[in-house]
């Protein structure tokens, strides 16, 4: 998986669905790697970004 740094996926609490396309993903699929993450309020992420080796970081709103 080719991903430029940084490769938002929630801005905001919103998904970026274009980049969700771009990467052949799901908001299904991002809703699934949250609640593996135990994050299950979208509106609670500040922004999550997949890095170059695809791992998907979560930053929470605090």
């Amino acid at each position: 998986m080719d991903v430029r740094k940084p490769f938002y996926l929630i801005e905001r609490g919103k998904i970026v669905y274009s980049n969700l396309i771009e990467i052949g993903r799901t908001e299904p699929w991002i809703r699934e790697r949250l609640q593996d993450l135990q994050v299950y309020d979208i509106r609670q992420v500040r922004y999550a970004h997949l890095d170059s080796e695809g791992t998907l970081h979560v930053h929470i709103r605090t």
